[in-house]
């Protein structure tokens, strides 16, 4: 299971010497599945692929309450993520309940319950109360510990996507240094997210370890900023760092 920390918590087996590599390739965006690593209990993995993206992300509580239905009911469960970690039978989109997340794709909303999406398509209803945290994808992702292309399950960069001098396809493209990659979320816009290169994360004494990439982005002289495309329909095309 994959589960994506910043500072701190890179792989051994990358590499780390920074090089210039080519992305002036162009980009190509598959419709297949993401394939993360299976969890064998629940068959859940840590990023889940569902049917839509929706207008945002419910994070619950980590004692919480699931619904069949929109007037709540029809109660499914109560769990708590840490000691009822067996017996959850359903996949949110971000899905690690011993680190407390399961963070659920929010595709409608009403007076009294969010509709989410479990297990890529399934229909649910949480709670619309304030325990239960609502947020677009805007701010989810910039309010993370900074994003990478996506990866593979062993951590290296899976697709080769560019990094364009401004959100267009045909833009020119930039030029990624080579070794551990870490984006600060500045903007987004539409399928496209403003990014600016994490200079200090390669640093084998990063001062800032474990310090989300707002704090100290602005410590980097003349950033690599560029804007890559973080989503094609219901796929997300970034990993979001969700710890230190």
């Amino acid at each position: 299971m994959t589960i994506f920390f910043s500072c701190g918590q890179r792989s051994n087996n990358i590499e780390s010497k920074i090089d210039t590599i080519d992305n002036s390739s162009a980009d190509t965006f598959s419709t297949q599945p993401i394939n993360k690593q299976i969890d064998q209990d629940n068959n859940c993995s840590y990023d889940n692929q569902v049917s839509s993206l929706g207008i945002g992300l419910i994070i619950p509580p980590p004692k919480f309450e699931i619904y069949n239905d929109s007037l709540l009911s029809e109660k499914i469960a109560s769990w708590d993520m840490y000691e009822d970690e067996s017996k959850i039978n359903i996949c949110s989109k971000f899905f690690k309940p011993d680190y407390g997340i399961m963070h659920f794709v929010c595709i409608a909303k009403s007076e009294k319950a969010y509709k989410v999406l479990v297990n890529f398509s399934d229909i649910k209803y949480l709670p619309k109360t304030k325990k239960y945290d609502f947020k677009t994808w805007d701010e989810y992702i910039s309010q993370s510990f900074g994003v990478r292309r996506l990866t593979n399950d062993n951590g290296v960069i899976s697709k080769n996507y560019t990094l364009r001098i401004k959100p267009e396809y045909n833009a020119d493209s930039l030029a990624i240094p080579k070794g551990h990659e870490l984006f600060c979320p500045m903007e987004i816009k539409g399928d496209w997210i403003k990014v600016r290169y994490d200079c200090f994360y390669n640093d084998e004494n990063n001062s800032y370890e474990g310090e989300p990439c707002h704090n100290y982005i602005d410590k980097c002289k003349n950033p690599l900023t560029g804007w890559l495309r973080w989503r094609q329909e219901n796929q997300l095309l970034i990993d979001i760092f969700l710890m230190p």
